[in-house]
């Protein structure tokens, strides 16, 4: 998949027809899925290309930053989602003020229209944009008759008669109900870092872990220990995860660290990959370490059946 950072990338590479799909599409859940595949779809039918517009950073640090929420997914997850829905192009276009100034019509002929040669674009039926996100759909499809593009709205995609949303999954995960927040994603919810060295307590407890280091800006799902799947070394490990702040030390940083099971390696500095299934217990202060000890040789035996389970 080619990615594009600035519009005039795009001009240089290539003027076929293009199916574009517009959103932010944090995290790729099944609502965004929907959107993307009518974007294939329509990119085969043109014989063109299947493009994705989005925007780095999200629009909402820039408009509202007080308010602005943490992200389901890095840029670099974003892509690799993307790429395996299919899509042949993707725009990342940078978003700051002056971007956000700019009107509904020169938002569809600059960018749309002449930077990205559309022929179709694909928005969900709550898109809008240009300033003061006075842009509908409606005004989309409005000016894509008149500036030579088509134009498809997708409803909301629900769950339990509920859309599916970003913030909805974000709630979950804030929440640890990771396995309801996997059902809308589509995928389990995981996160990446380099792993980093911690205080050691875990190895001298007999539970070794990895501790990563998170990137700022991601969403971690609540405090507690979880079952999960790690990716380091280009292998898959079942494992447990604890997020929190090790209470029983009374620590004070949060902290995102794993036990890898049947797993002996020295892995600092690499980069590591967890997914999250379910959650075990919440975060808790144990009266000494033996009492730590014990429970956490339970949270691996109960991983273990769940792992098992899966399959």
């Amino acid at each position: 998949m080619l990615l594009y950072r600035h519009l005039d990338e795009v001009n240089r590479r290539s003027a076929a027809a293009r199916a574009v799909a517009i959103g932010v599409f944090d995290g790729v859940h099944l609502g965004h899925r929907e959107i993307i595949r009518r974007a294939v779809e329509e990119a085969h039918f043109l014989r063109g290309r299947a493009l994705v517009l989005t925007f780095e950073p999200h629009p909402d640090s820039v408009l509202t930053p007080q308010a602005a929420p943490p992200s389901l997914t890095s840029l670099d997850l974003k892509l690799e989602l993307l790429e395996e829905e299919g899509v042949d192009e993707t725009a990342a276009i940078p978003f700051d003020p002056e971007f956000a100034r700019q009107s509904p019509e020169t938002f569809c002929r600059q960018l749309l229209r002449e930077g990205l040669n559309a022929s179709h674009v694909i928005v969900g039926e709550n898109f809008r944009f240009g300033a003061g996100a006075q842009g509908s759909p409606q005004m989309l499809s409005d000016l894509g008759e008149r500036l030579g593009f088509g134009v498809t709205a997708v409803g909301l995609t629900h769950r339990n008669g509920v859309p599916v949303s970003s913030t909805r999954i974000r709630g979950l995960l804030q929440e640890g109900r990771t396995m309801e927040a996997a059902r809308l994603l589509g995928r389990p919810h995981l996160l990446e870092g380099y792993v980093i060295a911690g205080d050691g307590r875990g190895r001298a407890l007999g539970v070794p872990t990895a501790n990563i280091e998170v990137p700022e800006g991601l969403v971690i799902p609540a405090p507690g220990v979880y079952v999960s799947r790690s990716l380091v070394a280009g292998e898959e490990y079942g494992s447990v995860t604890s997020i929190g702040t090790n209470p029983t030390f009374d620590g004070v940083d949060l902290r995102v660290e794993t036990y890898i099971l049947e797993f002996d390696h020295g892995i600092y500095g690499q980069r590591m990959r967890v997914e999250f299934f379910q959650r075990l217990r919440g975060q808790e202060r144990f009266p000494d370490v033996e009492a730590l000890k014990a429970q956490l040789w339970e949270d691996i035996r109960q991983a273990e059946s769940a792992l098992a389970a899966r399959g």
